[in-house]
């Protein structure tokens, strides 16, 4: 601790010579992070936390007061109080309804679409195509009751093999190929465990004090502060959410990305319903566009960027005018993440490969960057976008990518390690406790002050925490650990999220698998 505190003194003394002798900012900026790269070899590890020690079992985190987490027995804490600080927060419940799964032993239009046993044969191949792509036809063809002629039959099955056989080729490349669906959603969601987790996605508005939350069931709900109205949102199409995300600038908008389209909610905040129906949502689909992982608004609201790791092309989307063109480069096996800058001059987009790219959006031209290790788990953008954190599924580092001019995506040629999240024993009092891992997903307040990092679940002999950095932007960057987050006892932390526009510092979204309900966690 006290080296980087002499480190920091040191860095600032010749920021200052330097911007007295007149050199340039641009050059200034590069300087000092060459400099730390040089003078500071050795990354913050999470044995830096020696002055806020993990909370004992049994204790929950409440709230952070100047710089110092505060700390209660679970059976004693009262979080309305220790969070709210006069703002209404919407509460999360779960019902009964929420529950019960969506899953039947027959399909829906076997369920409403009457008998199709008098259609001819070229309408069912069109239902049959519609339903179930390609493939799908296919493999009803090749069926022995099936109604088409044996020659038909035998091209089916002869194409089917094709495909099945094109699909091995290209799975020994790219192995996430060959998974189901439900597997290549869960192998690339931000959310720890995404096939188990009762909740699967969660959205902050904005602007406005609502939130948007996806459950299990592919039921969208929007819970807003002071308001008992819940409004669900479902659809037939809406399976397997992934990732939900409102539009920028709009009070109503919301986009829900499913296995196969993208469902656009145009909801009316003044409306008294809770159940909207199906006419209040747009659906945007290209054909083998999907499964769809992450979606990303530019923060103007004008255009959505949509990815898919089975599609090579990430798909930028006029939502009025239901179009879409196709950003396609040549390896990779797909686009996993997107992250947006929020100067809007920079999309990230990770592949399923060891790969990632960073797009200029004023020309849509691109730079890469290979030789990870394992494919970019996650990734966010520090609040000026000067700066890339991101870390890869199987290596617990957190790497950092400078971005010096604004408006272009030429950043570092090489990511600086800073921080090192390995499994390590901390001791509290008595007890001892193992922290660290790989990592599952990162949050980065938007005052860029606090940094959340969230891990993949271990064993039974690690304990599952939130790890909280205090983070600095200016003169460069640096990360400190300030303490880790405990939820209630026995409880995995499995979602994080930054609340946007919170006036009292930042507040800190987690979601946990029992309770379902949203720990927050605020600065002031």
């Amino acid at each position: 601790m006290y080296y980087a505190q002499l480190l920091t003194v040191i860095e600032r003394v010749l920021y200052m010579l330097l911007i007295f002798c007149g050199v340039d900012s641009k050059m200034l900026r590069n300087f000092t992070v060459l400099m730390r790269c040089k003078m500071d070899e050795t990354t913050h590890t999470l044995t830096d936390v020696s002055d806020s020690p993990p909370p004992r079992e049994g204790f929950m985190v409440l709230r952070e007061l100047h710089e110092d987490l505060l700390t209660a027995q679970f059976k004693d804490a009262d979080l309305s109080k220790q969070i709210a600080q006069g703002l209404t927060l919407p509460r999360v419940t779960l019902g009964v309804e929420t529950l019960s799964s969506l899953a039947t032993d027959e399909d829906a239009p076997s369920a409403f679409l009457p008998c199709d046993a008098h259609l001819p044969l070229w309408k069912k191949a069109w239902y049959l195509y519609k339903e179930n792509g390609t493939c799908g036809l296919l493999n009803e063809l090749t069926k022995r009751n099936t109604e088409a002629p044996s020659v038909m039959s035998t091209v089916a099955c002869g194409c089917l093999a094709a495909i099945r056989w094109s699909s091995s080729l290209r799975g020994s490349f790219y192995p996430h190929m060959v998974l189901p669906n439900e597997k290549i959603v869960s192998q690339f969601s931000q959310t720890c465990s995404w096939e188990e987790s009762a909740i699967r996605a969660l959205a902050w508005h904005p602007h406005t004090n609502k939130c948007a939350v996806a459950w299990n069931d592919d039921v969208v709900r929007i819970f807003t502060a002071n308001s008992d109205l819940v409004p669900t949102l479902k659809h037939r199409v809406q399976r397997c959410v992934a990732c939900i995300t409102w539009k920028p600038l709009s009070a109503s908008d919301l986009a829900v990305a499913c296995l196969a389209c993208i469902l656009i909610w145009h909801i009316d905040p003044s409306s008294l319903s809770i159940r909207p129906s199906a006419s209040c949502a747009q659906i945007l689909s290209q054909s083998g566009h999907g499964p769809i992982t992450s979606l990303a608004w530019d923060p103007r609201g004008r255009i959505l960027v949509s990815a898919s790791p089975c599609d090579t092309a990430m798909r930028v989307w006029d939502v009025a005018r239901e179009t879409c063109v196709a950003l396609r480069r040549n390896g990779g096996g797909g686009v996993s993440l997107l992250r947006w800058s929020a100067d809007n001059t920079k999309l990230f987009a990770a592949t399923p490969s060891k790969m990632f790219r960073v797009w200029e959006t004023k020309t849509w031209s691109c730079e890469k960057w290979l030789d990870l290790l394992g494919h970019c788990q996650a990734a966010c953008w520090s609040p000026d976008s000067n700066m890339l954190l991101f870390c890869t599924e199987n290596k617990p580092i957190i790497y950092a990518l400078g971005f010096k001019d604004i408006g272009v995506s030429r950043g570092a040629k090489t990511a600086v390690q800073c921080a090192d999240m390995s499994k390590v024993m901390l001791q509290c009092r008595t007890e001892e406790t193992s922290v660290g891992g790989l990592i599952q997903d990162m949050a980065w307040d938007p005052t860029g002050e606090r940094l959340a990092v969230l891990f993949k679940p271990h064993d039974k002999d690690t304990d599952n925490l939130i790890v909280l950095f205090s983070t600095r932007l200016e003169p460069v960057l640096e990360l400190i650990p300030s303490g880790f987050v405990r939820g209630e006892p026995g409880q995995i932390p499995e979602l994080i999220a930054f609340k946007p526009n919170f006036r009292q510092g930042a507040l800190l979204t987690v979601v946990w698998p029992f309770s379902m309900m949203l720990k927050c966690i605020s600065r002031i």
